[in-house]
């Protein structure tokens, strides 16, 4: 069996997802709903197998969020048994500009 590994949050990321939950919200009731859905699916998947997306640049992964066209990039603290969701970032955002400039 699997041991599992905890999700963690870049506070960063947690405002993202509040903003993306939102603007879907604005578009038409219930599709941020179903958006965060989708998102909690992603990160369980994680929970059991966070190797299962390769590197994408740096140590980063990312997780794809299931009929949207976003990502959660992550890292994987494997002493700590941790995954920790740095952005949420639309397909057309580069993490140049956008969530590795925090750092």
């Amino acid at each position: 069996m699997r041991s599992k590994y905890r999700i963690q949050f870049a506070p960063e990321s947690l405002d993202e997802i509040k903003q993306v939950v939102d603007y879907y919200n604005a578009i038409s009731y219930g599709l941020g709903k179903r958006f965060k859905q989708n998102f909690i699916d992603a990160a369980k998947k994680l929970k059991t197998n966070p190797f299962y997306s390769s590197i994408r640049y740096d140590e980063v992964r990312f997780a794809l969020i299931k009929k949207f066209p976003y990502a959660a990039h992550y890292t994987i603290d494997e002493k700590n048994k941790a995954v920790k969701i740095q952005a949420l970032l639309a397909f057309k955002q580069n993490p140049d500009t956008n969530w590795r400039i925090r750092f």
